[in-house]
């Protein structure tokens, strides 16, 4: 277990070289300023995630500017953060034209204050959420997404029609969720049903809207059954593109045996699954922010890393409670 900041990032490199991944150093007045192709940007962060997990430190990806991501890594015990910026083009062969659409899309977003937070039963959303909620003082529209879908007019006309022929091929009742893992295209379905509404809260009524569990859950088949292999969908990017692409994406996250003793609600393999396969969504595409938060850590560093990065970013109002 690495306990360093430094010596995480120092690990991170030498984990990429072992890859063949050689980062360019960019000479400019911050230290860890790097280039790396396009092609190998996605296997640098699989090894971020892979690394800081294991070791249980958070870190926020932020994709404002054009060909460029800032990677902020958070300590585990106090408020020191390492900053790493990677350059998928180098700044002065930058297509202009390319980076004024690219500019006029993140600001659109950025009106829409749509926060996601994703991660399994037994990761500390309920908590932690909670926590953060008490203290930032702007108006919030907190919604969990299963009662969103649940409680659409098309879901409610057409899941006992669908539980009746279930329970007759199952055998037995479906859980609810095995019910919305099978039909999944009703669950995105009347999810996306509601997002006039989220819009409409966040761009006339100014709230900040707060999302516990989201779409990409649909995305993943056999989420809810226990004696099957959790995978992505086979039509998954095609879904994708129906689905809002969110301002902030926050993933909280744990080891398997931390979740396991709060709730045994999937297996071990399925929650790293889960992390993975949900990680791999996010970078088909991508949100604005990113922020990966292991739960397993101290509840109030959770709590105040989330908060830094909503008062960076103008999410969450300056005045704190």
């Amino acid at each position: 277990m690495i306990n360093d900041i430094n010596n995480l990032l120092l690990n991170i490199l030498e984990s990429l070289e072992k890859d063949d991944i050689y980062l360019e150093k960019i000479n400019t007045d911050l230290p860890h300023n790097y280039y790396v192709s396009d092609e190998k940007l996605n296997k640098v962060l699989f090894i971020l995630l892979e690394i800081c997990s294991t070791n249980q430190y958070s870190f926020s990806i932020y994709r404002d500017l054009y060909k460029q991501l800032k990677i902020v890594i958070f300590d585990k015990y106090t408020n020191e953060t390492l900053d790493v910026l990677l350059f998928t083009s180098m700044p002065d062969k930058i297509d202009k034209n390319l980076e004024n659409k690219y500019i006029t899309k993140v600001k659109l977003i950025k009106k829409l204050n749509i926060v996601p937070v994703i991660g399994p039963d037994g990761v500390g959303k309920t908590t932690l959420l909670t926590e953060v909620m008490n203290q930032i003082t702007q108006k919030i529209f907190y919604k969990r997404f299963k009662k969103i879908v649940r409680r659409s007019i098309i879901y409610n006309f057409l899941q006992p029609i669908n539980k009746y022929f279930l329970t007759k091929k199952l055998g037995k009742k479906p859980e609810k969720d095995q019910h919305d893992d099978i039909h999944y295209f009703l669950s995105i379905f009347a999810g996306l049903g509601y997002y006039p509404y989220l819009f409409y809260k966040s761009l006339v009524k100014k709230n900040l809207v707060i999302l516990d569990r989201f779409s990409y859950d649909y995305l993943l088949e056999n989420i809810s059954f226990m004696d099957k292999s959790t995978v992505l969908r086979k039509n998954w990017k095609f879904l994708l593109n129906f689905i809002p692409r969110p301002l902030w994406l926050i993933h909280l996250d744990a080891t398997p045996e931390i979740i396991l003793a709060r709730k045994e609600e999937l297996s071990g393999d399925d929650i790293i699954k889960y992390q993975k396969l949900n990680f791999e969504i996010y970078l088909k595409k991508p949100s604005v922010i990113y922020s990966y938060i292991n739960t397993g850590i101290d509840l109030v560093q959770c709590k105040n890393i989330l908060i830094k990065v909503g008062k960076e970013n103008k999410i969450f109002y300056d005045k704190i409670k």
